[in-house]
């Protein structure tokens, strides 16, 4: 494997696609993001699906384009990231009895119990699973197995989390890819490679919850005892559910346009009108900018508020409260805030008042912080890109793939030396 390798991580979310370009560099484990680049374009692709292959390709190919030109590079390995409504996750189980002579369990018995557990979820014909994460391994018995290879056992059990999406899904999305001359190295589910990058292994293994508060979409990944226990994305056919639908309450509100209330969303935006100190009034133009309508920031604020009240109060947490485990996660750990719309200033605020009224029960305090990404993550570079919340599903893609990359080098490396110390000991024997 070279010492440094160039990837693209392309996000396909919530009307948008969002692109990055960072090299990867092995001796010091750090990914260098070089180039970032957004498109946004809601009647091409929408709740990351795709609406019109023509004008999606062509977003492909200026994003792919760009990058390509800001980071002087040409043909990066792609990761595409997807979300949205065709595809879904679910947890799986699987038993396998080791027979070998000395109940050695193989490498080769790790990926036939995983094919074990991917039979038992029994998906149907127009589905496919891109993605299987084990949870843990249990060996005769005993749980919290991360890796079962070389242990001895007589009974085998895995319990994964696997992500399957529509075919006609992602055959559209490749074809997208084709009409803009890329092929992506591949396609991953973007809610968790992006989990992952926000969270500390500690986090992880005390237990957390990542909230991916999107345009479109507000994504949802439990953890607990250091892997993912359930994952889900929010998303509806009639309206916006996520940080879009602020900006469409800003427009009907003040009757004014899309773009202007995006604006007016990203520059005087607070999630909550108790964070604004000092009070300013700011001019709205109307939708054919014939008139104007003068307001207050905490005008703005109210509206933004009374959003994320609809969207968590009765939508989201109602749901989370009918999960178990995520009850004992806020008890311990802490709520992790990441998406596009984590940009809003205030939103770790609103977000943890909104919880602690919804959990009042539990022994401690919810705790909330945003899901930053750098150094301490392994990521350097463009600082102005690396805070922009918008690209941390694309890093995370790139993240990912590096790492899984480099554990098959490590890998295929071992076996090589290996099999050159058997070769040396046939060597000996006929000398």
């Amino acid at each position: 494997m070279p010492k440094e390798e160039v990837y693209c991580g392309l996000d396909l979310g919530s009307g948008r696609i969002n692109g990055v370009i960072g090299k990867y560099d092995q001796e010091r484990d750090v990914i260098e993001i070089i180039a970032g680049k957004q498109v946004v374009d809601r009647e091409a692709i929408s709740v990351g699906v795709i609406k019109d292959i023509e004008k999606t390709s062509v977003l492909i190919s200026e994003v792919i384009g760009s990058l390509e030109e800001m980071a002087k590079v040409e043909g990066p390995k792609l990761i595409v990231g997807v979300r949205g409504m065709f595809v879904n996750t679910y947890n799986t189980t699987a038993q396998l009895p080791i027979t070998s002579t000395d109940k050695t369990i193989t490498s080769e018995d790790q990926d036939k119990i995983l094919d074990n557990a991917i039979k038992n979820l029994r998906i149907s014909n127009d589905r496919e699973i891109i993605d299987i994460i084990p949870q843990e391994y249990i060996i005769d018995g005993q749980p919290g197995i991360n890796n079962p290879v070389n242990m001895e056992g007589s009974m085998l059990e895995v319990q994964a989390h696997a992500v399957v999406a529509y075919s006609s899904f992602l055959r559209n999305i490749e074809r997208a890819f084709t009409e803009a001359n890329s092929i992506p190295d591949s396609i991953v589910y973007g809610l968790l490679p992006l989990s992952q990058l926000v969270t500390e292994l500690e986090e992880r293994k005390l237990g957390c919850l990542v909230i991916d508060f999107n345009g479109q979409t507000t994504g949802i990944v439990v953890y607990s005892n250091g892997c993912i226990r359930y994952s889900r994305e929010f998303h509806d056919n009639e309206i916006d559910f996520g940080s879009d639908l602020i900006t469409r309450e800003i427009a009907a509100y003040y009757k004014t346009s899309w773009n202007i209330a995006e604006n007016i969303k990203h520059q005087y935006g607070v999630a909550q009108p108790s964070l604004i100190k000092k009070d300013e009034q700011i001019e709205i133009p109307s939708r054919d900018g014939k008139s104007i309508r003068t307001t207050t920031r905490k005008e703005i604020a109210r509206i933004i508020a009374e959003v994320l009240e609809a969207l968590f109060l009765d939508r989201i947490i109602p749901e989370l409260k009918n999960i178990p485990l995520v009850e004992t996660v806020l008890q311990y750990g802490d709520i992790v805030v990441t998406g596009g719309g984590a940009n809003l200033h205030g939103i770790t605020s609103a977000i943890k008042e909104l919880f602690n009224s919804e959990y009042s029960d539990i022994e401690n305090e919810v705790d909330v912080r945003p899901g930053s990404i750098g150094a301490e993550n392994g990521i350097v570079g463009d600082e102005k890109i690396i805070s922009d919340f918008s690209y941390t599903t694309a890093i995370g893609l790139i993240r990912q793939q590096s790492v899984s990359r480099q554990k098959e080098y490590l890998l295929r490396k071992k076996r090589q030396k290996g099999l050159s110390g058997v070769i040396k000991k046939i060597w000996k024997i006929f000398e």
